[in-house]
């Protein structure tokens, strides 16, 4: 057993979210597309590491349009960012939903003639219903306008002069899969549906769809988790993307376990030999999946140390007998950052599931660390509180927004257009509040 001082840690699980790299990918994807706008996807608390924060990192960076999935989301979102970016609903507008979408300028994405119909009856009520955006299904069969209803919706002039789209997009559903023959066939059936729609900026790629090429990127992509360090093709070679979280957790005990002793629930893993064992202070409250149970692996001084026994609420052990630099309680142990895509396959899972499982038990430090990156030892010092450059909503808009909005109209129409329409068509500071409730 070590012989090394103790050290003072906390029982719990750090999440390390390193936003300049979060920017970082956010301008090497920008960079990708040429003059395409970038509309971030920061939908499920953008992916588990924190919409707010995220949402204020990409919104510095330069980001103006951004996506989530449900008006709740949206609000959380407007809420930190301010006033001025554009905040699209992809789940599109439900009826209990109106004052949301309304109170916090949200755009819905209209999904089928039925919610056209909703949001029509909505928009003709209030004097500055903001702007929406068109889904049309083209292979994908999930949400979106299946053919025949959006040639109804698209002869329908007046309907969709009062929805007033800004947009209209489709979904890749094989992108990640450059030779999948899907691909070509959404995007020719993309072109054709879009068509009925002039002079409407369009959007159909994710992360993956960049690297399909510029037929794929139009006026628009939305990336997700090429934002947050995940790979989103089966080549990740082409991929320039930097990990942006990692799961620190605290080694608790060090057990020897004798050949023949069994470990954990179930007792899933016998011991082959006698072993030294690590009980890590992190499990699947804190989003190691159980599926890690006796195939998954964590890292420590650099090396891989395989996950032993099933990994439980508050708990996962690993296997550390090979690692012969030292060890101790209170030491760290390392999951995700540059693994995570390594650690979804080793269960069938893929990346997304991974970051979206993160708990919210675990501290969270959005700085940029100093001293060790991991190995038997706390770093020197904890990570800085606060990224270099945060950004912090202004106060209410006088006028036209500050610079050129990266949310404005992109082709086919004027850029000086407002955010949002009233029966005037200019832009309301009163419907603003001063500031965002703190949260």
């Amino acid at each position: 057993m070590s012989t090394q001082p103790p050290i003072s840690y906390s029982s719990r699980p750090t999440l390390r979210i390193n936003l300049e790299n979060l920017r970082y990918n956010y301008e090497s994807l920008k960079k990708r597309v040429g003059t395409a706008k970038i509309g971030a996807s920061v939908k499920a608390d953008a992916y588990g590491l924190g919409a707010v924060q995220v949402g204020r990192a990409l919104y510095g960076a330069g980001c103006r349009i951004f996506f989530v999935a449900t008006a709740g989301e949206g609000k959380i979102l407007r809420d930190a960012i301010g006033p001025n970016g554009a905040i699209y609903v992809l789940n599109g507008p439900s009826p209990r939903d109106k004052g949301v979408l309304l109170g916090a300028k949200l755009k819905p994405v209209i999904n089928s003639l039925a919610q056209a119909h909703q949001w029509a009856e909505v928009a003709s009520s209030v004097n500055e219903p903001p702007y929406t955006a068109i889904h049309i299904d083209t292979g994908m069969n999930r949400l979106g306008f299946d053919a025949d209803e959006f040639a109804e919706f698209a002869r329908d002039k007046k309907l969709w002069q009062t929805l007033n789209p800004e947009w209209v997009m489709s979904h890749l559903a094989c992108a990640p899969d450059k030779d999948h023959p899907l691909n070509n066939t959404q995007l020719a059936r993309f072109k054709k549906a879009a068509a009925q729609l002039p002079l409407t900026p369009m959007s159909l790629a994710n992360t993956a769809g960049i690297y399909l090429g510029k037929p794929y990127h139009f006026q628009m992509v939305r990336p997700g988790i090429g934002l947050y360090g995940g790979y989103a093709t089966n080549d990740p070679e082409q991929e320039d993307t930097r990990p942006v979280v990692t799961l620190l957790a605290p080694i608790l005990q060090i057990r020897e376990i004798a050949k023949g002793e069994t470990l954990g629930y179930n007792a899933s893993y016998t011991a082959p030999r006698d072993m030294r064992i690590a009980v890590i202070g992190a499990g699947y409250a804190d989003g190691i999946p159980v599926l890690e149970s006796n195939k998954g692996y964590a890292t420590l001084h650099d090396a891989k140390v395989p996950i032993v026994g099933r990994v439980s609420m508050d708990l996962t052990m690993v296997d550390i007998t090979d690692i012969h630099l030292p060890k101790q309680v209170g030491g760290v142990v390392v999951f995700r950052g540059d693994q995570l895509s390594a650690e979804a396959e080793s269960i069938g899972s893929i990346n997304y599931e991974m970051l979206t499982r993160l708990g919210q038990r675990c501290r969270r430090d959005y700085g940029k660390p100093e001293g060790k990156e991991e190995g038997g030892a706390r770093p020197k010092s904890q990570f800085q509180s606060k990224p270099k450059a945060q950004f912090k909503p202004q106060g209410k808009p006088q006028g036209k927004p500050q610079g050129k909005l990266q949310g404005g109209r992109p082709q086919g129409r004027s850029q000086n257009r407002p955010l949002y329409k009233g029966k005037s068509g200019a832009q309301s500071p009163s419907s603003f509040r001063s500031k965002p409730k703190p949260r």
